[in-house]
């Protein structure tokens, strides 16, 4: 008897500890240091993947295949929202080893509306596919949001109480049909800005138009939506033409005036909350290479894949994003960029790595999540990565020497302090164009001037010695 239970415990046991951690996270290759003094690193602390052969059977897999689709992370842990289980899945940051999930309460994603025979109120459970996306806003308030898969359903956003997994309903959309009569809307995500609590923006792109959304959080009250048209007519852009942003897009406010839209069919493009593309890759699309990965190797950044994180270590200013497709090379990777200065132009993105150098693999992926989040913490940036069906991992970033300026060679330069342009030194002649070359302003002898409004400007100052420079700026 003493046998037959000792031996039912140890079953039990097997069977728990190869659900809490399956396999073994393995680490991915080494990368160079990069920058002049080598001042910054890369080093992956754990890593599951289906290249490294530890993310393939069904008990390694962080859920169960297509009901996993968002992933955020908070205080060092990786939230994984599972539609099937209806929890959050929990991830130690720096171990890998899953922990105790949070079980959602059973109210989330349900609101209250009459039984069929209208005879009585009854619970009815939101449409589409609930628990479909996470986010945490700038105050660590965890979100969660549903598909909605036509404008008839309910879109609704939750903020999630991690101790008891209860939930308060922050967006209750119903009326999408009625408030935008012409439109066919589709949200697979959505994005956040700000402090629920307070004052905030979630928007969610439509994937069936070039259309987003946003919703302004004024006091805690969520406002109707507005719908922003998204400009796909000037000629230039990587937006040009389409018709839709593609599958699953996801969208990220940065601040209350603009946000990047990353689609299946775009790249990450950043656009003002009137619609006006603003930056991106058709900017600069030497970016799209990597030639500094591997030494015999340019790697080339294609659409499919959704995701990215702007973030800042002392006063330097960096993006990580998708970067390749379950059919790019390497299959299913994220790439690190460093951004020149605190104007965060495209023309000045310097490409630090493309990891994981391998890929993280080439399983079909249909709903897109290729998910970066980051944390900063002194000189350190903890990057963690999702890529559905794919993988997910650790990896710290290092900046060893933050803040030294660099040396400019130019004999004059423009910083932006709110609406002004601001140059180093007086000038003998200052002409300011716009993207497709037009002048649009030309002064003399100032040292600031006032910006003609908000977007990507080309500013060509002249010194009073005769020397000239050319520099571009943003003006958000």
């Amino acid at each position: 008897m003493k046998k037959q239970v000792l031996f039912g415990i140890a079953l039990l046991c097997s069977a728990f500890l190869s659900s809490a951690w399956a396999a073994t996270p393995l680490q991915d290759t080494t990368y160079n240091a990069m920058g002049p003094n080598g001042e910054y690193t890369l080093t992956n602390k754990w890593l599951y993947s289906v290249t490294l052969g530890n993310y393939v059977a069904a008990a390694d897999k962080i859920g169960t295949s297509g009901f996993v689709r968002g992933m955020a992370v908070k205080d060092g842990k990786m939230l994984f929202i599972d539609r099937e289980k209806k929890q959050i899945t929990v991830v130690n940051g720096e171990t890998g080893l899953t922990e105790a999930p949070i079980v959602l309460a059973s109210n989330i994603f349900t609101y209250m509306g009459r039984n069929k025979a209208d005879t009585a109120d009854s619970v009815w459970v939101v449409g589409g596919l609930p628990y479909n996306d996470i986010k945490v806003d700038n105050a660590g308030n965890v979100l969660i949001g549903n598909c909605m898969t036509s404008s008839t359903g309910r879109f609704q956003v939750w903020k999630v109480n991690l101790t008891d997994g209860s939930g308060t309903l922050i967006i209750d959309q119903a009326n999408m049909a009625t408030l935008f009569p012409a439109s066919t809307i589709r949200f697979d995500a959505f994005g956040v800005w700000g402090d629920v609590n307070t004052n905030a923006i979630i928007m969610a792109s439509n994937a069936s138009a070039m259309e987003a959304y946003k919703w302004t959080i004024t006091n805690g009250v969520a406002s109707d939506p507005v719908m922003i048209e998204i400009d796909n007519l000037t000629v230039g852009t990587y937006l040009t033409g389409l018709a839709n942003p593609g599958s699953a897009p996801q969208i990220f406010p940065v601040e209350e005036n603009y946000f990047y839209l990353d689609g299946n069919a775009t790249y990450p493009t950043l656009i003002d909350m009137d619609g006006n593309v603003i930056d991106g890759f058709y900017n600069n699309p030497d970016a799209l290479k990597d030639s500094t990965t591997m030494q015999d190797k340019i790697l080339t950044m294609n659409q499919g894949h959704n995701g990215l994180a702007e973030f800042q270590v002392g006063e330097e200013y960096f993006v990580v994003m998708a970067a390749t497709n379950t059919a790019g090379t390497p299959p299913s990777s994220f790439r690190l960029f460093k951004f020149a200065d605190a104007n965060k132009a495209f023309t000045g993105l310097d490409c630090l790595w493309t990891f994981p150098m391998k890929g993280m693999g080439g399983s079909s992926n249909a709903y897109r999540t290729a998910m970066p989040a980051v944390e900063v913490n002194g000189n350190t940036a903890k990057i963690y990565v999702y890529t559905g069906e794919n993988g997910y991992g650790m990896y710290e970033f290092k900046v060893t020497q933050s803040g030294k300026p660099e040396i400019s060679l130019q004999p004059v330069t423009v910083s932006v302090k709110g609406n002004t342009l601001k140059l180093s030194e007086t000038v003998a002649n200052l002409s300011i164009y716009n993207v497709t070359g037009q002048l649009i302003g030309k002064f003399a002898n100032v040292s600031s001037v006032e910006s003609p409004g908000k977007g990507v400007f080309v500013v060509k100052a002249t010194t009073l010695h005769g020397e000239t420079a050319i520099q571009k700026v943003i003006v958000k």
